[in-house]
């Protein structure tokens, strides 16, 4: 059988990384960089590929889709949000892909975009000029407060702190957790076969938290008549023509809270952290903004002229994806890039490391917005979404999100690094910050709105 080539020996030990994803990370991208396309390495018994690929990345993930499932991330995955989308296998996942669909439809996602800059400016109102904040808090408190409205009909705002500090405990344990999980792997599914409901087993006081919070929500709901995702589930039968279970709601919608407020909320943290290091950047970002919104707040209908701020969510997430890695297994023993690989053993497949390859992207690690401008890379060399029948649901939700967030808070202020010192990758399965990421709010104003010299008519 021909192997990939890949690092040997006590090398191949920093794939833990001691608890650190940063050198986890680092040891990939090394991997990658020097062995190409489709790279391996064993640990023990166990064998794990690297790909880094665009096509044999849509080989995974799109034509032959069918042929995998998802790796160890989702057992792990699955002691805290249980069965619901992200971890379920076809043809469970389609059907449940099938009933949470319409809250995704085109058309309902338009229907969101009020809601979005609503919170946005709001959050924005509630700033103080040479205040510090503290980024990533922020954003998770925002996005949580429009995924709340949006998804749920319900106010978030008041949970933040409860949601932050469950996902923090869940974020530490799982640095340790995800490296070396594929170890534990068989004595998790084996107590999950034999205790089917039981409590998670490395996170059940984050879950427990989680559901005080959202069981009132769900019960209010059985009270009304809307489109949300709460609504969409409990309408719903399952196959035997039963109503979905409580814990099937409550499987979703902790998916949906997570899922859906913490990768974008990562995304603009991140997002921010570039641009007060990007000061021209930053500039034409404003420019566009007081051009296309000026002093009013932005709607479904500017996002086609907020181009550059599109460009601008996109670079972040082409440096910095929330999610490091896709892991997948092939169902049967398989013929991929020229190379064999058994049944069963894991793939990785991470946008963090192809998004930084020199092959596809052109000065890779620079911030440049301007690259989407001039034209789209390979399919699949970016994919922060992941791809394939997989694909985040809400990828549509997050990028609009994000524009319609970015458009609302730069409209009204500038954020500047109080702290110079340089950010790296925290721990957890999303690329966090390693550190809070403080900010100094200045005050701007739409260039719109700026009095102009009494001699400006005139000269012009």
């Amino acid at each position: 059988m021909k192997v990939p080539p890949g690092p040997r020996g006590f090398e191949v030990f920093q794939f833990l990384g001691g608890g650190n994803v940063g050198r986890t990370l680092k040891f990939l991208e090394s991997s990658a960089r020097r062995y190409g396309p489709i790279s391996s390495f064993r640990i023990l018994t166990k064998r794990i590929y690297l790909v880094d690929d665009p096509d044999l990345i849509e080989e995974i993930l799109v034509k032959r889709q069918h042929s995998f499932v998802r790796d160890t991330g989702a057992v792990l995955l699955r002691e805290l949000i249980g069965d619901g989308l992200l971890t379920r296998e076809e043809p469970e996942h389609r059907e449940r892909r099938r009933i949470l669909q319409p809250a995704f439809h085109r058309d309902q996602i338009a229907s969101y975009a009020d809601s979005m800059s609503s919170e946005a400016e709001r959050t924005a109102s509630e700033w103080q000029p040479d205040a510090t904040i503290d980024l990533a808090a922020e954003m998770r408190r925002l996005t949580l407060a429009i995924v709340g409205e949006c998804l749920f009909g319900a106010d978030f705002r008041g949970s933040a702190k409860g949601i932050a500090a469950a996902l923090q405990r869940v974020g530490k344990r799982s640095q340790w957790l995800v490296p070396g999980f594929a170890f534990l792997e068989p004595l998790v599914l084996a107590y999950r076969r034999t205790f089917p409901r039981a409590p998670s087993l490395f996170f059940r006081s984050e879950r427990a938290e989680l559901e005080r919070i959202i069981t009132p929500i769900i019960e209010r709901r059985r009270q009304s008549q809307t489109r949300d995702v709460i609504s969409l589930l409990m309408a719903q039968r399952d196959d035997a023509g039963g109503r979905l279970s409580d814990e099937d709601i409550r499987n979703e919608i902790v998916t949906f809270v997570l899922a859906g407020h913490e990768t974008t909320a990562t995304a603009l943290t991140w997002t921010g952290y570039l641009l007060a290091q990007h000061p021209d950047v930053e500039r034409k970002l404003h420019a566009e903004i007081d051009l296309a919104v000026g002093e009013r707040t932005a709607t479904f209908d500017d996002i086609p002229q907020l181009r550059y701020t599109s460009a601008v969510f996109a670079e972040a997430m082409r440096l910095y994806p929330p999610a490091l890695l896709f892991g997948r297994r092939p169902k049967e023993t398989i013929t991929l890039g020229g190379y064999t690989i058994r049944r069963g053993s894991t793939i990785f497949l991470s946008p963090y490391i192809t998004q930084r390859n020199e092959r596809f992207f052109d000065r890779p690690t620079a911030f440049d917005p301007e690259r989407w401008e001039a034209g789209s890379p390979p399919k699949l060399a970016y994919f922060p979404f992941g791809g394939g029948a997989k694909m985040c649901i809400g990828e549509p939700f997050a990028r609009m999100e994000g524009v319609l967030v970015l458009a609302a808070l730069a409209r009204r202020w500038r954020l500047r690094l109080a702290d110079e010192k340089a950010v790296g990758v925290g721990s957890g399965m999303i690329l966090r910050p390693d550190r809070p990421i403080v900010m100094r709010l200045d005050l701007r104003q739409p260039a719109s709105s700026v009095p102009q010299p009494a001699n400006a008519a005139a000269s012009s």
